[in-house]
């Protein structure tokens, strides 16, 4: 206990260090970094559109003072315009650190420096995962080479143009789920049991969607309202749910697969079917939460849009329809794997766990 208490401080003291330094870490940028000292409120303008829908433009003149370049100390004016809704634009208060432009004798603020705020929630996040008991290297781990892989599978979808998309997208899936399960699990039985489940299925609940669309003909699904409008829609819209549906199953297989396998330790002699039967109750208590998880993420991630679709005049039913078809076809296909995978698991599990000693 005292060497974990130990280990926590290590930490957070690292963490506070960090967090120190990146404040001062200006000289590090090629670009002029700059202290904002004061802030004044020039103008402000309400305006009204034909919707009635009101904002505020404000003008802020800047103060503040070079921290790096041959120029520190300089100090500096400048001029910022934004809305009071901060669609596209931004507030800067005073104490802030900005990353500036120049462009002959002006400059312009580029963006804000947030190295210092990115360390300290990143060492947040440290902090609360070694206050936890688990293996959190390997955690790091899985994290780091999956992030290495779906590196990869970005840089050869911009090398070829998105030409093989979805070939590449079931690759990288193949791989981002076998490293997790490898790194976490090790080379076991138990590993290839959630492997197994995990892609039969995704795969089978990507086939039987795929299928219904095909069969309805995409009836109600706007495929061409996909982000940015990138092409081909069927292939970026099936790439992005296959990602989505692979974490959801994954998360599942390893609770029931978990599940069966401490029952296995606690009754040595259990039968397939008693654990299979164990897999279906179990998956049944998870089934009706993860799908709840999954509608709310599609309800806040597109609520912005909702409401910008309702404020401007338009139908309740025109909205949903160009804001939420994609997103609610998602969730059903989600539901579908997420059914699907009970019963999948269940079986490949009872099958693997009642051959091995535990």
């Amino acid at each position: 206990m005292k060497k974990n208490i130990t280990r926590i401080i290590i930490v957070v003291l690292i963490v506070l260090v960090a967090t120190v330094i990146t404040h001062f870490d200006s000289f590090i940028y090629k670009d002029p970094v700059m202290k904002i000292q004061q802030v004044k409120v020039i103008s402000r303008d309400k305006s009204t559109d034909e919707y009635k829908n009101t904002d505020t433009q404000i003008d802020q003149r800047l103060t503040g003072i070079l921290l790096n370049t041959s120029k520190k100390g300089k100090k500096v004016t400048l001029k910022n315009s934004y809305y009071q809704s901060q669609l596209i634009d931004q507030k800067y208060r005073k104490g802030q650190q900005v990353i500036l432009s120049k462009s002959g004798q002006h400059y312009s603020i580029k963006n804000v420096k947030r190295d210092t705020v990115l360390v300290f929630s990143l060492g947040l996040v440290i902090i609360l995962l070694f206050c936890m008991k688990f293996s959190r290297s390997k955690l790091l781990i899985s994290v780091l080479l999956n992030l290495l892989v779906y590196f990869g599978f970005i840089k050869l979808l911009i090398h070829n143009n998105n030409n093989y998309l979805l070939i590449m997208t079931v690759i990288t899936s193949l791989l981002i789920s076998g490293i997790a399960l490898l790194v976490i699990l090790g080379p076991t039985s138990d590993a290839l049991m959630a492997y197994l489940s995990t892609v039969c299925a995704t795969t089978l609940s990507i086939l039987l969607s795929v299928l219904l669309l095909k069969l309805s003909g995409n009836s109600g699904v706007h495929l061409e309202l996909t982000d940015f409008g990138l092409q081909p829609y069927f292939s970026v819209f099936l790439s992005q749910v296959l990602f989505s549906v692979l974490g959801v199953i994954l998360d599942e297989t390893m609770d029931i697969s978990s599940s069966l396998i401490e029952m296995k330790k606690e009754v040595s002699d259990v039968k397939e079917s008693a654990l299979f039967k164990a897999g279906i109750n179990i998956g049944r208590e998870l089934i009706g939460p993860l799908i709840n998880i999954l509608l709310f993420i599609v309800i806040a991630e597109h609520l912005n849009l909702i409401l910008l679709y309702l404020s401007n005049g338009n139908s309740i039913g025109y909205t949903f329809t160009m804001t939420l078809s994609l997103g609610f076809t998602q969730l059903l296909i989600s539901s579908i794997g997420i059914v699907l995978t009970v019963p999948i698991t269940s079986f490949i599990a009872s099958k693997i766990i009642t051959r091995r000693a535990y």
